[in-house]
């Protein structure tokens, strides 16, 4: 899932510690390494949709948890040795594992339900859905003008969604797509939570691993069958992919904000849109509808604005 904030795979995220001037060699850096890990979600994206005709959406989850994790191990050994599972706030951490697994799943579904273009434009409502959580849960000030842009945003939804998702219903697909940014920012509220004093590395480590287990779980009592070791070579080779893509994602998402304040990098967070919309166009002949483009500039907008308030501190 992307986002105009990062998205559900985006985790190890870390503190710039440059100081307070920003060079434009770490700006260009930042922003570089932000694009791909962005990229390389909608590349995860195209394997999921081409792997869902054939399995479950929870063998998908388990194969990404799965080979997510060697190359987080590795990072994570020569960041923290010793120290590399050690976790300080226990029970944030498991209310950061449950939404992260519900935000990751639900975009999953979304993404086999609905088209990729009209997926990237609802998980946009993430930002919105933040400044919304935030304030419940750990009481982040939130002013009228916010509250006003958090309101044009989910105009924006209904624009996307045309005017019979007021009277006809929502699809399960639409329904899977706004819940997907939704656990997401219950996620990004959380691990706000968890940045005070824990180590990125050590939280994703722990996320990947109880989702890992969890998708086991639920595969077994679905009676789900695996993909047996003779499945074709492009199948295995697509969930390896997936794993690993998604492990590299943490990593630019750590690399990034090392280089820049998340302030500063935002604005990269947009690209999303484009990049949805041609992927989308080209990978799977979808159509952009006038309505989708518009209701998208909606929410984009608001996003932009709740981002300049948060930069006022207001």
């Amino acid at each position: 899932m992307t986002t105009a904030s990062p998205p559900p795979s985006g985790e190890g995220q870390r503190s710039y510690d440059h100081g307070d001037t920003v060079t434009g060699r770490d700006v260009f850096l930042g922003a570089g390494a932000l694009f791909l890990e962005i990229a390389l979600s909608f590349v995860i994206a195209i394997f999921v949709k081409w792997l869902e005709p054939d399995l479950s959406v929870f063998v998908i989850l388990f194969f990404r948890y799965f080979f997510c994790l060697p190359l987080l191990f590795a990072y994570g050994a020569g960041v923290r040795g010793r120290k590399l599972l050690h976790i300080n706030n226990r029970k944030v951490l498991v209310l950061r594992i449950i939404s992260g697994v519900l935000g990751l799943g639900t975009w999953f579904v979304a993404l086999t339900l609905i088209d990729l273009s009209l997926a990237t434009a609802l998980s946009q409502t993430m930002p919105i859905f933040i400044t919304v959580l935030a304030a419940l849960i750990i009481g982040e000030k939130v002013g009228p003008r916010r509250i006003g842009a958090v309101v044009f945003g989910f105009l924006g939804v209904v624009v996307v969604l045309g005017p019979s998702s007021l009277t006809g219903g929502l699809s399960w697909g639409v329904v899977f797509g706004l819940l997907a940014p939704f656990f997401a920012a219950l996620m990004f509220v959380f691990l706000r939570m968890l940045g005070r004093g824990e180590a990125p590395v050590s939280t994703a480590l722990w996320y990947n691993m109880a989702g890992m287990l969890l998708m086991a779980g639920v595969i077994t009592a679905s009676g789900l069958n695996f993909p047996s070791f003779d499945a074709p070579l492009s199948l295995w080779l697509m969930l390896i992919s997936i794993g690993v893509l998604a492990s590299l994602q943490q990593l630019f998402m750590a690399v990034s904000h090392t280089f820049a304040p998340a302030s500063v990098l935002a604005p990269v967070h947009y690209t999303a849109i484009p990049l949805g919309l041609i992927t989308g166009v080209v990978f799977f002949d979808e159509v952009l509808s006038a309505s989708l483009l518009v209701g998208t500039g909606v929410i984009l907008a608001a996003n932009y604005y709740i981002l300049v308030r948060e930069r006022a501190g207001m």
